[in-house]
């Protein structure tokens, strides 16, 4: 009788350590959907700073981003619980822990899922990083054009200067900005 115990014991102890690499595949597979929604946004969004939108459409992006971001965190948090899970029944410490290494502890059929969802996830995460890049350089682009041309406007409107000794026109330094109100 007591050996039965045992083997049911250890037969639902296994049954939960497959379900615990169920569901790691699982949120796996979501973050794959999240970053794959995030890299279509990066993509319209450099077709959107390319056309230079309104303010509000920048307003409205960024808040979906965000969104994007969000679910993404909440994602890996719950993918890290799991992964500590795992390392606990393993007997691995959590700083040793890699996809790789708990998918030698998985069956087969998970073991290829997660090598292949890990491969996935490292390809759409490169393209993430550089649409990203992309984007914070023509936004980069964009900043430095409009702090140029306030430069020169700033230039234009504060002309006024001093004929020096050498026939020069020297620069009289200003002690703030010029604000100007009409009304």
């Amino acid at each position: 009788m007591l050996e039965q115990n045992t083997i049911v014991a250890d037969c639902l102890e296994d049954s939960a350590f497959s379900d615990l690499f169920d569901f790691l595949i699982d949120v796996l597979k979501r973050e794959l959907v999240i970053y794959g929604e995030l890299k279509k946004f990066l993509c319209r969004e450099k077709q959107m700073i390319l056309k230079a939108p309104p303010i509000e459409n920048i307003h409205e992006n960024n808040t979906f981003k965000e969104n994007l971001v969000l679910k993404a965190r909440i994602l890996e948090e719950g993918r890290n619980n799991i992964l500590k899970k795992l390392a606990r029944r393993i007997g691995l410490e959590d700083q040793s822990l890699s996809l790789s290494i708990l998918a030698n502890y998985a069956g087969k059929q998970q073991c290829e899922e997660m090598e292949a969802l890990k491969k996935e996830l490292a390809g759409i995460a490169r393209e993430i990083k550089t649409l990203n890049d992309e984007n914070k350089y023509l936004i980069d682009v964009s900043i430095n054009t409009v702090k140029g041309s306030l430069e020169f406007i700033s230039s234009l409107v504060n002309c006024s200067g001093i004929y020096q000794g050498n026939g020069k026109i020297g620069e009289i330094k200003r002690n703030g900005n010029l604000v100007r109100t009409e009304g």
